[in-house]
C-alpha cells in the first residue's frame, strides 16, 4: 500500500472495543465503523497515523455469515448502537475477546482468566431507561437522540433497544410535552425551556419515572400538568425537573423543588428497592440476576465478614449480601441515592447496614480506623478509580475484592495497580448488558497474593 492510496480492499478481522472493525494491509492496522467479522470491504481512508489508520465503507465486497440486517431503520445513523449489523452470538464473543485484549495489552496481564461473557436473554427490547434530547417546536415536540455526531440530532418514534413499555410511554410523554405548549430549548440562542427527557421503567412494578430538564427554572403550570398526565397514565409515579441554564457550570443541571410523586420500586435479589429519577441504576434488568451472582462469587461471602461497598448508590449490589455476612457499610457520595440506600435499608429491614455519605477517600479512611474489613465491593464511575482509592482498599487487607466496571481500559489499568500493591486478579466475568453496542460490563476478582 502506498502513501498515495486512499481507497483499499480489507479484510475485517475482529470487532474492537469502541465499536470499530480491525482490518490489516501491509502491517497498518485500519479501523472501520460499521463493519462485521469476515467481511472483505472497499473503503476510504479518512485518518492516517503512523501505526494505524481509520476508514468507512464504500462496498460491502463479500459479506461475513455474521452479518445481519440491521432492525432500526437509524441503524448507522443514530448514535445509540454500534453493531446491529453484526448477529447476536459474534457481538458476544468479541466483548469477550475485547476484555481479554485489553487486559493484556493494557494491564500488561496476559494470563487472567477471562470467563465467556453471560449473554442478555433478549438481544432486543431491553433497556429500561432511556434519555433523549427534546427538538421541534411549541405544540409539535419530538424526542430525539444524539446521532454519532452528537452536535445533530435525529426523531425517534420507536427505540428497538428500549423495553416496549418505555417506548409506549415515550409517545404518550412527546404528546403530554406537546400539549403543554412550552418552547423547545434552542441552542444556538440558549433560550427556550424543553432540553431533555429522561424515563426510567421498572419491570418487575411496572412503574416509571421521568426526569424533565429544562433551560429555566420556570416551568408553567408544571404540577397541574403533571397531575393531569398522571391521571391518564397511572404507572408514570414521578417527575423530577431539572434546570440546566445558560449560566449553568453543571452539565447535569440543578434540581427545581421536590420530587412530583414519588420514586419508582424495582424488586431484585428478595429485594424491593427504590430508585429516584436522578439515581444511578442498571439500565438492564434482565442481567441484574448475573451479575448478583457474579458478585458473590467473586466475593465468597462469609457469616460474620463486614463487607465495604463503595460507590454503592441505591445499594444495588451490597444490600442483598447483607443477610449473608455480619455487617455491610455502604459509601455513596451522590446525596439522593446515599438517601435510597438508607431507605432501601430501613424498607428491607436490614439492620447490619450503615450507609456513609462522602467521598470515597476520606470515608473508607474513617471506617478503617474504627474496624476490619473481610469484603470490597468497588463499582465507580466509568473513569475508575484514583490512586488512593487503590492504596486504601489495598492496606485495608480484604480477603476479596470485587470490581464492578463498564470500561475495560480503567479496569485493565486498576487491577495492573493493584498488582503493584499486592492483589492479583483471580479472574473476570463479562456480563453483557448493553447487546447491539460494543459497551460491556465485567466482574472482576481480586485477593492477596
Amino acid at each position: 500500500m502506498s502513501a498515495s492510496d486512499s481507497v483499499l480492499e480489507l479484510q475485517i478481522d475482529s470487532l474492537a472495543f469502541g465499536g470499530e472493525g480491525v482490518g490489516r494491509v501491509d502491517g497498518l492496522t485500519v479501523f472501520v465503523i460499521d463493519a462485521c467479522p469476515g467481511d472483505r470491504l472497499r473503503i476510504e481512508l479518512t485518518e492516517r497515523r503512523e501505526r494505524f489508520a481509520r476508514g468507512r465503507v464504500l462496498d460491502v465486497v463479500e459479506p461475513s455469515p455474521q452479518r445481519v440486517a440491521a432492525v432500526c431503520e437509524l441503524a448507522g445513523q443514530c448514535g445509540g448502537c454500534d453493531w446491529q449489523h453484526v448477529d447476536y452470538p459474534a457481538q458476544v464473543a468479541a466483548k469477550t475477546r475485547a476484555v481479554a485484549d485489553t487486559l493484556a495489552r493494557l494491564g500488561k496481564l496476559p494470563d487472567v482468566p477471562v470467563a465467556p461473557t453471560v449473554p442478555s436473554p433478549v438481544p432486543f427490547g431491553y433497556r429500561n431507561k432511556v434519555e433523549l434530547a427534546c427538538t421541534g417546536t411549541a405544540g409539535a415536540v419530538e424526542l430525539a437522540y444524539h446521532q454519532r455526531d452528537p452536535q445533530q440530532l435525529v426523531s425517534v418514534d420507536f427505540c428497538p433497544l428500549a423495553l416496549p413499555e418505555v417506548n409506549g410511554l415515550l409517545e404518550q410523554v412527546a404528546g403530554w410535552l406537546s400539549e403543554s405548549g412550552w418552547s423547545v430549548w434552542d441552542p444556538a440562542t440558549s433560550d427556550g425551556l424543553l432540553r431533555e427527557v429522561g424515563l426510567r421503567y421498572s419491570v418487575s412494578t411496572r412503574e416509571a419515572t421521568l426526569l424533565l430538564t429544562t433551560g429555566r427554572r420556570e416551568l408553567p403550570e408544571k404540577v397541574v400538568r403533571w397531575e393531569a398526565l398522571r391521571e391518564r397514565f397511572p404507572q408514570l409515579v414521578g417527575l423530577r425537573h431539572f434546570a440546566r441554564t445558560r449560566a449553568s457550570q453543571n452539565l447535569v443541571g440543578k434540581p427545581v423543588g421536590d420530587l412530583l410523586g414519588r420514586p419508582l420500586r424495582v424488586k431484585t435479589a428478595g429485594l424491593s428497592l427504590r430508585v429516584s429519577p436522578e439515581a444511578f441504576f442498571q439500565v438492564n434488568d434482565l442481567q441484574l440476576d448475573a451479575l448478583h451472582a457474579a458478585l458473590r462469587a467473586a466475593l465468597d461471602p462469609q457469616e460474620g465478614d463486614r463487607l465495604a461497598d463503595l460507590y454503592g448508590g441505591v445499594g444495588t449490589f451490597g444490600l442483598p449480601l447483607a443477610r449473608e455476612v455480619g455487617e455491610v457499610n455502604i459509601l455513596e457520595l451522590d446525596p439522593t441515592a446515599a438517601q435510597d440506600a438508607r431507605s432501601n435499608a430501613r424498607f428491607n429491614q436490614l439492620e447490619n447496614v450503615q450507609v456513609l455519605r462522602g467521598q470515597v477517600e476520606q470515608e473508607f479512611g474513617e471506617l478503617l480506623r474504627d474496624s476490619r474489613v473481610d469484603g470490597v465491593i468497588l463499582d465507580p464511575p466509568r473513569r475508575g478509580l484514583s490512586d488512593g482509592v487503590v492504596r486504601l482498599v489495598a492496606k485495608a487487607r480484604p480477603k476479596r475484592v470485587a470490581y464492578i466496571s463498564c470500561d475495560p481500559a480503567t479496569l485493565a489499568r486498576d487491577l495492573q495497580r493493584f498488582a503493584g500493591e499486592g492483589y492479583q486478579t483471580l479472574g473476570v466475568q463479562p456480563v453483557d448488558l448493553f447487546p447491539q453496542t460494543y459497551h460491556i460490563e465485567s466482574v472482576a476478582t481480586l485477593a492477596p497474593r
